[in-house]
């Protein structure tokens, strides 16, 4: 499921890399909050599929992401992805690296078809809350609503080299979109980086599940400006 706001492109520009810049639609920058389920996550070395860590292969995730674009094209930025498996965030920092954050992060099925509940609470007390109904397949997506959605790659800032930042390939077959809508949406983690989404409703979207690899991630030339 996707939740998104338009932000000012300077306030996504601002966390960015030299080299990466903010993805605009209609001129703006956009900004989502998007929880869903991880289910049989593993990692595959060589083709073959590892064995099962504990407690990392199915587990509730919610980030807050942006789109960009840099050296080898279009892609997303993650501000943070809180899971609620502590092992999966670790293997994720190290592997990724990923600002995972370790959260207390839960979803379930609420009264009624389609709908679902998730929250996040940080340690911190920073949290996140949606509850929204999923509908029919959407048979006519936007413009929006496939630049929001459909993105086969990710940025990163490299752990090791602070400086410099990282490209990683994403694959997965084109996101069967549904209707959906939001009964009630608390985006404090949203809020948290800095981001100003309370002057525009949200554009909701929601997708069946879909099979997605992620390449391990890759440096590239450029410098990266400290965090904020």
């Amino acid at each position: 499921m996707w939740c998104h706001w338009p932000v000012a492109a300077a306030s996504v520009a601002a966390r960015l890399p030299p080299g990466v810049e903010p993805d605009l639609f209609d001129g703006s920058a956009w900004v989502g909050l998007i929880p869903f389920e991880m289910r049989d996550l593993r990692v595959v070395v060589a083709g073959h599929r590892l064995p099962a860590i504990p407690t990392t292969t199915d587990f509730t995730e919610v980030n807050v992401r942006t789109y960009v674009t840099g050296p080898m094209g279009p892609g997303v930025w993650f501000d943070s992805l809180d899971a609620s498996s502590w092992l999966g965030t670790a293997v994720a920092r190290a592997a990724w690296s990923l600002p995972y954050v370790p959260s207390r992060t839960t979803s379930i099925a609420a009264d009624g078809p389609g709908r679902r509940d998730w929250t996040v609470q940080r340690r911190d007390g920073v949290t996140a809350r949606v509850q929204a109904e999923v509908g029919a397949p959407l048979e006519r997506p936007t413009e929006l609503d496939r630049f929001l959605s459909e993105r086969y790659a990710l940025y990163a800032r490299a752990w090791r080299s602070r400086r410099r930042a990282l490209w990683g390939p994403v694959s997965h077959a084109p996101w069967s979109l549904r209707e959906c809508t939001a009964s009630s949406i608390d985006a404090g983690i949203v809020r948290a980086p800095g981001y100003d989404v309370d002057d525009h409703p949200p554009h909701v979207l929601a997708a069946d599940s879909v099979a997605v690899r992620i390449g391990l991630p890759r440096l590239f030339a450029g410098e990266v400006s400290p965090r904020r």
